[in-house]
């Protein structure tokens, strides 16, 4: 009975001792991952660090019909900066100004994504200085039926790069190729191209993108400002789409960031008009 109560204990001990020791590991990732916080870091579409992000994100077609978005995310960054790790659920609510037999005003969950992005550094403090591969896959979660999802998988692989102008400009062209397995919802979500107008026309999507974005970084007003050329060629349609963005963001105390975009649609096949997108970044 002694040996019993004895071993009992001795059990007891090494699982408080595990725990603690689990504790103090997680304890001293947490405070690795605590690195000060920069308007660079802010403004970095590459950034490495762990975050919690949510957008708040509003899109306006030409056809009468409006998305709207409450997106949360959540990145993780490995301690050493070369990897990230992210997903992100959004909460979709549909206008559409036609007849779908009650179903014209909806809400729901949408597609969730899913990205990992790596880091290649150059050595540079001047010049081209970084290049991220990175991969992400949409699962067709929301209800494509409703309008708030494509229907089907999507995967987007992509290089972004950062061209350190000076200490206060820098530049991220970004090229990227969106194809899908199957047909895609031709009316849902706001990955790919939706076309409101025409609903009967689904396909694969094969989408090919590029933008170069100029970031000027404010460091006495903890801010930036940025100007986004976005050019997307669907190449399944032979349709072509380009946007102006520009960007406005500004530090919020040590560890969180928010920033308001603005995308206008100037040249192509007329769609998607505006795009307005307010984001938050909480660092770790």
């Amino acid at each position: 009975m002694l040996y019993k109560m004895s071993k009992h204990l001795s059990d007891k001990k090494k699982q408080i001792g595990l725990m603690i020791m689990l504790a103090f590991q997680v304890n001293c990732l947490i405070a690795q991952q605590t690195i000060p916080v920069s308007v660079s870091d802010g403004s970095d579409p590459g950034s490495m660090k762990s975050r919690v992000v949510l957008d708040l994100e509003s899109y306006f077609f030409e056809q009468p019909a409006q998305f709207y978005f409450i997106r949360a995310g959540f990145l993780y960054g490995l301690q050493n900066e070369k990897h990230v790790f992210g997903l992100s659920v959004p909460f979709v609510h549909n206008i559409f100004e036609q007849d779908y037999q009650g179903y014209e005003n909806t809400t729901g969950i949408g597609d969730i994504r899913m990205i990992y992005m790596a880091a290649l550094t150059t050595g540079k403090s001047i010049g081209l200085s970084r290049v991220s591969p990175y991969f992400e896959v949409t699962a067709p979660t929301g209800d494509d039926q409703l309008g708030r999802g494509a229907g089907t998988w999507l995967y987007k692989p992509g290089l972004l790069f950062k061209i350190q102008a000076s200490p206060e400009i820098a530049f991220y062209p970004e090229v990227r190729f969106q194809f899908s397995g199957e047909d895609a919802n031709s009316q849902g979500g706001s990955d790919g191209t939706p076309d409101p107008e025409d609903i009967a026309t689904d396909g694969k999507l094969q989408n090919l993108s590029l933008q170069i974005p100029a970031v000027v970084q404010l460091e006495s007003a903890q801010a930036w400002f940025a100007l986004n050329a976005q050019y997307m060629q669907s190449l399944t349609e032979k349709e072509y789409f380009i946007f102006l963005r520009t960007d406005f963001g500004k530090m919020i105390g040590n560890k969180t960031s928010a920033a308001l975009s603005i995308s206008k649609f100037i040249a192509g096949q007329p769609r998607l008009n505006v795009w307005v997108q307010a984001k938050f970044q909480f660092f770790l």
